[in-house]
């Protein structure tokens, strides 16, 4: 008989360790792949953006995020692709300066947690 537990245990998605909000507004990246895209879901941890440049998972960039209202984008010096769909990708954090930490922290106050 198959043990049902380790089976379940596979299907279990892993947690966010940030959580992700409803946002949209314009990015740019560059590295592995590059293009412009409209970030929709982001957290300090990574975001989603949907664009037409195809990238693989895996491929490393950097990460303009052109924030309303702000004069300069927030950088994100290093971040990896961890999944792609059809016109968008979703992304994790791995590298960002601590004043552009606090940057996207301040901006990120006041908004609805995503659902995704």
């Amino acid at each position: 008989m198959r043990d049902l537990r380790s089976a379940a245990d596979t299907c279990v998605m892993t947690q966010r360790e940030y959580d992700r909000y409803i946002v949209e507004f314009p990015a740019t990246f560059a590295g592995d792949g590059e293009g412009v895209g409209i970030v929709y879901n982001l957290g300090l941890g990574g975001c989603k953006i949907v664009t037409d440049s195809s990238l693989a998972v895996g491929a490393m960039l950097a990460i303009y995020l052109k924030i309303p209202e702000q004069t300069f984008a927030i950088t994100i010096r290093m971040a990896t692709v961890r999944w792609t769909m059809q016109y968008e990708f979703g992304v994790e954090f791995l590298g960002m300066e601590e004043l552009e930490r606090d940057r996207l922290g301040q901006f990120l106050q006041g908004f609805d947690t995503a659902a995704a």
